[in-house]
């Protein structure tokens, strides 16, 4: 750091490990490069979170409407740290509906304190169920706050920032893009010979190509897309697998294809980097489109797995024209189905989209790249 001291950081988080969860591991991630980077971190969080980790964790919140707790809290930082909150409505209120912490963040802003907010997530879509229109509308009015108070807001959704600096000229300054890097560490040592190992240990073909599916089972991650495409990649001189990292229900499979499938559930981080090392084909079909702010796409292009995914209402106009991930539109499900058989049996288009996606994260996705851009802002 050569003798330069640079500013403590305050990050407010509900999530941190031991709980599960993108958010949590992304809070994690962040404090730890930019306590790497040289900023003193301390990170505000609910009761039962923390552990062994190299930045401080202050882990007193019960009920994050109590505002004076908030206050008090930061009396035990330097009055010059910057505030980092990370934001996603349902972490901060029963649904995501929080009228306190606004308030909260005017009072700071007028008392001068720099603050920060990465956007995840903005608002509930609006429904005709009472309760959740309630929501959906609290979450926009906390949101226009949220926009007047902070410094700085970027966003993990490059649409998001397209929309919304279209919607609020006047403070489209504030909005940047800041992707969600992976949460799984990748292996640097990992082989060839890892990936057959891999195969033989899970009790199949040496010779398999493998299509994997990463993440928690949700409507919005369109699983049975990705089965249907393994479905019809399957061909007699060509054992094919489908591997599920992650937590899913029973899928009911015809013995035939059961031989071929292997449910990893919930598995450590390094079990993850060697699943996804031994991949061929990452299918990813979200029914909004993929985005900057999916990890299980992050982690997929950082092992060099080809990625199949979707472009809809979320994917920003950059991505629609991206050639370091195949795509088809989110309502197209026989295009992705011939795009999983494509990537599946066609080794050098195969090649070609993880060569390309690799390189693209590299780039711009890894967290050394997108601490460096959020650090610019930091000390700007």
């Amino acid at each position: 750091m050569n003798g330069v001291i640079l500013p403590p950081v305050v990050i407010f988080s509900d999530l941190l490990p031991p709980k599960r969860g993108g958010l949590a591991d992304h809070t994690a991630a962040l404090a730890i490069h930019l306590e790497q980077a040289g900023h003193p971190v301390t990170v505000i969080s609910s009761i039962g979170v923390g552990g062994n980790v190299p930045y401080t964790v202050r882990p007193v919140m019960d009920d994050w409407r109590d505002v004076a707790l908030l206050a008090a809290e930061l009396t035990a930082v330097p009055s010059d740290a910057i505030l980092i909150w990370q934001y996603v409505p349902h972490m901060y209120g029963h649904g995501g509906v929080n009228l306190q912490l606004p308030s909260f963040m005017g009072w700071l802003n007028r008392l001068g304190r720099r603050q920060i907010v990465i956007t995840h997530e903005i608002a509930a879509d609006y429904s005709w169920h009472p309760g959740r229109f309630w929501y959906a509308w609290n979450h926009r009015r906390q949101w226009k706050k949220i926009m007047r108070f902070a410094d700085a807001i970027p966003i993990s959704t490059s649409r998001w920032v397209e929309e919304w600096s279209a919607r609020r000229p006047e403070v489209a300054k504030k909005f940047f893009t800041l992707p969600s890097p992976s949460s799984i560490p990748r292996d640097p040592t990992l082989t060839e010979e890892d990936r057959l190992r891999w195969r033989r240990e899970h009790r199949l073909p040496e010779n398999a190509k493998i299509i994997a599916y990463f993440g928690t089972f949700s409507p919005a991650k369109g699983i049975p897309w990705a089965i249907d495409g393994w479905r019809y990649s399957l061909r007699a001189n060509q054992p094919v697998a489908f591997v599920l990292i992650g937590s899913a229900p029973e899928i009911p499979l015809a013995s035939d294809l059961r031989a071929l499938y292997r449910p990893l559930g919930y598995v450590k981080p390094q079990e993850v980097s060697r699943a996804l090392h031994a991949a061929d084909v990452m299918a990813l079909p979200f029914t909004d489109g993929y985005s900057e702010r999916r990890t299980t796409l992050m982690a997929a292009l950082d092992h060099g797995v080809a990625v199949a995914t979707t472009t809809g209402h979320n994917t920003g106009s950059a991505l629609e024209r991206a050639e370091w991930a195949a795509h088809v539109p989110a309502t197209d499900r026989n295009g992705y189905i011939r795009l999983i058989q494509e990537l599946v049996h066609m080794d050098e288009k195969r090649r070609t989209v993880a060569a390309a996606g690799k390189a693209h994260h590299d780039r711009e996705f890894a967290w050394p790249v997108v601490v460096k851009r959020l650090r610019e802002r930091l000390t700007a």
